[in-house]
């Protein structure tokens, strides 16, 4: 039954769709802004459709101004109605399964989850283990992941920009807190996750290249997924794993380290929680874009003297700022609104921000290359994530655009090694692989078998 319209029902219904217009030009114009300042125009291919619905909406409620009022007011409802609708999913998702790639787990959540099951946990943070340590006459260094801390400035500036791709070499190295305590290494000769002796080896078995997943965060020093595949094969193995990193980091660090000691295999460890993320981090750093010219390079390997200079003079710095002491993002409750806000859990599952174009392929099939140049072979692993599995989407191939990474991969002639088909779809209860059930890295029993997967799958 048509709705009657009086005085004020008629201003309403103007007032609204007035607001409805303007807030449609204020999401063009934010599409805008996100998309040729904050990304510089790289993610036009991701920001496109979201062009077209501002647009849209902008060209529609226009059109609605014209309209009479009695037909405004059920638009007005109508859309109401819908925009709440989806908004009550997404705070469903929210509060049952987030997907949020950046979730964070509060260290009282933690600390609860671990009370639960009767074990301790460390409630310091960083910063203030780092300076109890320090204080106690112990050299030590918190873990410095550079594709997070000097991406944004294209690297350091010392002449000539540098940008880091390992850390400190030979310190004890304070890392992260999800199982109880903070996962404690020395770093080797070049900043990285492994015995020094691995280096001095004749012959490189293994090479690791990937993120923290691959660095092997929170976890003991051996329980790494390289660390792991060391003691089952008693073979070499270098894990050139950095938190943070994306493709073109890890291309980086390839071609950087690896191509220097030739492996026979090289496994390029793959986080679908974050890396297609993370290269379009990376695109605006034309220094890593560099990495992409087959003759580029920093020389690392022969800088970590510069290395090791720049990067304590960065942690010097920080000692007075605990956000960049703990080198990690600390989520306030506006920001994290704000998220939700912007559906991003909706949007997470839809893979609407998410894309596996030319680069990603470009990346890969450089890699491949540069390996089959010295012999070796590149496999690629694909690491699944917690929300996977607490959102109860283990066998959506759609999420996080799983099976066009993988077709993809595959077009390539590279080996896929599919740890979610191998280790985790198979597992009774694949969140007991995360610590306490929670949001993070995974323990040491899920490394141990993906490593055994690996090893399996590889030859």
């Amino acid at each position: 039954m048509p709705l009657e319209t009086t005085p004020k029902s008629s201003i309403f219904a103007r007032r609204v769709t007035g607001l409805f217009l303007v807030l449609s030009i204020q999401a063009l114009l934010y599409v805008f802004y996100c998309s040729e300042i904050v990304s510089h125009g790289l993610r036009y291919d991701v920001y496109l459709k979201y062009y077209l619905v501002c647009l849209s909406s902008t060209i529609f409620w226009a059109w609605v101004f014209r309209l009479t009022d009695e037909i405004k007011l059920n638009i007005i409802l109508v859309t109401t109605s819908l925009v709440m609708g989806i908004y009550l999913i997404e705070f469903y998702f929210y509060s049952f399964g987030s997907v949020l790639v950046d979730h964070s787990v509060s260290t009282e959540v933690r600390s609860a989850a671990a009370k639960a099951v009767g074990k301790k946990y460390n409630t310091q943070t960083k910063r203030q283990v780092y300076l109890s340590l320090k204080d106690n006459g112990l050299d030590v260094v918190p873990s410095v992941h550079p594709s997070e801390l000097f991406l944004n400035t294209n690297g350091i500036s010392v002449g000539d920009s540098l940008h880091p791709l390992g850390g400190i070499s030979e310190k004890t190295t304070i890392y992260c807190n999800e199982k109880g305590n903070y996962a404690i290494f020395k770093s080797d000769r070049y900043g990285f996750n492994n015995p020094n002796s691995e280096w001095d080896s004749t012959q490189i078995d293994w090479v690791l290249t990937g993120d923290s997943f691959a660095q092997g965060a929170c976890v003991n020093p051996g329980e790494e997924i390289a660390g792991q595949i060391r003691s089952i094969t008693k073979e070499s193995v270098v894990n050139l794993g950095i938190g943070g990193n994306g493709l073109l980091s890890e291309l980086a660090v390839l071609k950087e380290y690896a191509e220097l000691i030739k492996p026979k295999k090289v496994l390029w460890v793959y986080y679908e929680g974050n890396d297609l993320l993370d290269l379009e981090r990376e695109k605006s750093a034309s220094l890593l874009m560099s990495y992409l010219k087959p003759k580029f390079s920093q020389n690392l390997i022969h800088r970590q003297t510069e290395i090791d200079k720049m990067l304590s003079h960065y942690i010097t710095q920080a000692e007075t700022d605990t956000e960049k002491l703990d080198l990690r993002t600390k989520f306030t409750n506006v920001r994290q609104f704000f998220k939700i806000f912007k559906l991003i859990n909706i949007r997470q599952r839809m893979g609407l921000d998410l894309t596996v174009g030319p680069l990603f392929k470009e990346i890969l099939k450089e890699a491949r290359d540069r390996t089959e140049s010295w012999g070796g072979k590149l496999f690629f692993v694909y690491l699944p994530n917690y929300s996977r599995y607490k959102a109860e989407i283990n066998n959506s191939d759609t999420y996080m655009k799983r099976r066009l990474v993988i077709d993809t991969v595959n077009s390539l002639n590279i080996p896929v090694i599919d740890v979610h088909k191998n280790v985790f779809e198979g597992h009774p209860d694949p969140l007991s692989l995360f610590p306490f059930r929670q949001f993070g890295h995974y323990t040491s029993e899920a490394n141990t078998k993906i490593a055994n997967a690996i090893i399996l799958n590889v030859s």
